[in-house]
């Protein structure tokens, strides 16, 4: 139904965007606003949770007046307004930046945009619904409904062709201390760059998911148990070595991992595969954190 009510949203916007020519515009792709369209207008758009900005945004972690965007001869900038957290544009703190097609725009943990400027506007709008429905905002990684799906379908493959598959389960350590120590701005940084480390590593065929909070899953396709332990172990080792900076400050930070893998007498069900991972990966937290269970 949510998803229903989103789409009518969408599809609703998209009708009042001239066809005639490029539309620059903004679109929610998280938070209490979220499928809700904007066409920008030349000049200036206040953006905050006050009743007089230009676009009001009900969000208490933004503030007032939070950023503004503008609209002139042909180009958008975005620029902070003194906010109290701060304007990310693709996972960079900015005080003013020039907008491009496709930049994904953090003004809060809950309040996440993307701008666009585009010809095809419905085109743009259909595949941006499909990426609502599977992505996960923040960063960029699939959504928790999709990784399901894909589990089921891999695990079944993986049965039938009595080929070997397997499951990652993934949490940062520590992660409410880096929350609470740099702020949550600091922490939705480090999960997107964890999340595009592990994209250096794992192949374009693996499926790459935020499962909840600072969790992750990787299934690793036609993936043996030796071929997993080669992986994550590199994971791991590349994110300990690699220097977190934020802000002018650098962040230690580490993972641990549990690694399911198939076949094995004790996996009947994709339930109980994501179990064991799941086990596997609190092993490693008890037992000092910082390595990979399997």
């Amino acid at each position: 139904m949510e998803e229903e009510l989103r789409e009518e949203t969408i599809i609703a916007s998209i009708t009042d965007l001239s066809e005639k020519e490029r539309n620059a515009y903004i679109i929610f792709l998280a938070g209490t606003h979220v499928g809700k369209i904007h066409h920008l207008q030349e000049g200036e758009l206040i953006l905050g949770r006050d009743p007089k900005a230009n676009l009001v945004i009900d969000d208490p972690a933004i503030s007032r007046q939070h950023s503004v965007l503008k609209l002139s001869e042909g180009k958008v900038t975005i620029r902070d307004n003194g906010s109290t957290n701060g304007t990310f544009v693709n996972g960079q703190r900015v005080t003013q930046a020039q907008l491009m097609d496709g930049d994904k725009i953090q003004l809060s943990s809950s309040t996440i945009l993307k701008f666009a400027f585009q010809d095809n506007v419905e085109n743009v709008f259909h595949k941006e619904l499909y990426k609502m429905a599977v992505v996960d905002p923040l960063t960029g990684a699939y959504n928790k409904r999709y990784f399901d799906d894909r589990l089921k379908e891999e695990f079944s493959y993986s049965v039938r062709s009595q080929l070997p598959c397997s499951l990652v389960m993934m949490d940062v350590d520590h992660f409410k201390k880096i929350n609470d120590t740099y702020g949550h701005p600091a922490g939705d940084y480090v999960l997107c760059k964890i999340i595009q480390l592990t994209r250096s590593v794992i192949r374009n065929e693996d499926v790459l998911a935020r499962f909840g909070g600072e969790e992750f899953t990787i299934i690793l396709k036609g993936t043996p148990s030796e071929g997993a332990i080669t992986l994550t172990e590199r994971l791991r080792k590349e994110i300990d070595e690699y220097v977190f900076e934020f802000e002018g400050k650098q962040l230690h930070v580490t993972i641990s991992m549990g690694v399911a893998t198939l076949p094995h007498e004790n996996l009947k069900t994709h339930e109980a595969m994501l179990k064991m991972a799941d086990e596997l990966l609190y092993h490693s937290k008890n037992s000092g954190r910082n390595r990979v269970s399997y």
